[in-house]
């Protein structure tokens, strides 16, 4: 049996701290994923309506005029290329994968770039190997590199958010508010101390954990 799988296991604080981050780590990917399936989902959609039948809300809404009156349906061809263009870009063993579809979309649209694609792809796989097989990761110590994987996890997404705030979210709020960040000339000039909600929440649970990110590791070379 692996000695370090020994120490860990009989180790209630390292066990406590290896737990901890195998957490966090998929906390955040899964965080982000939420996030920008969401946040992309509203970017492409086109109104809110009730399925008076079913009850059911949907977001992708087609209007008709039948005898006088409005009639809202789900548009299910919009909702399908939709589906197509973001979640549909990659396969990986034969099937479609929506989350690095996801991320391509995100590479292509330039809120991240091509390196950052890339450090999210081996994210992906770490959270499967985090999220399938926990009992294997306990059977050695975290290394360097997963916790600067997650760390850089981390960077990308307080990037990305940033980036669709200043030229997404303000570039199409109320003329009035858009105004307030015009210069002289009339361009575009917003602050460069933006904040977005994701970074603030990370700021806060990272205070917290900063001894199990920035821990000089025992182990090193595992």
């Amino acid at each position: 049996m692996n000695t370090d799988f020994i120490e860990i296991v009989t180790n209630k604080d390292k066990i406590q701290k290896e737990l901890i981050f195998y957490s966090l780590f998929l906390m955040v990917f899964e965080n982000f994923v939420h996030y920008w399936k969401e946040t992309i989902r509203s970017f492409y959609s086109n109104g809110f309506a009730k399925d008076e039948q079913t009850g059911e809300y949907y977001d992708f809404v087609k209007v008709t005029w039948i005898d006088g009156v409005w009639h809202t349906s789900r548009d299910k061809k919009k909702e399908q290329e939709f589906n197509k263009e973001v979640f549909q870009k990659i396969k990986k063993n034969g099937k479609n994968n929506p989350k690095l579809s996801m991320f391509r979309w995100m590479t292509d649209s330039l809120f991240i770039d091509e390196e950052d694609y890339a450090i999210l792809e081996k994210c992906y796989d770490k959270r499967n190997e985090y999220a399938h097989n926990i009992a294997k990761c306990l059977n050695r110590f975290v290394s360097k590199e997963e916790k600067e994987l997650l760390k850089s996890l981390i960077a990308i997404s307080k990037k990305a958010a940033k980036r669709w705030i200043l030229e997404i979210e303000i570039p199409t709020s109320s003329l009035e508010d858009l105004d307030t960040l015009l210069d002289d000339e009339g361009n575009y000039n917003p602050p460069d101390d933006v904040i977005s909600g994701t970074e603030i929440f990370y700021s806060l649970v990272l205070a917290n954990l900063k001894d199990i990110l920035d821990e000089e590791l025992e182990n090193a070379n595992h």
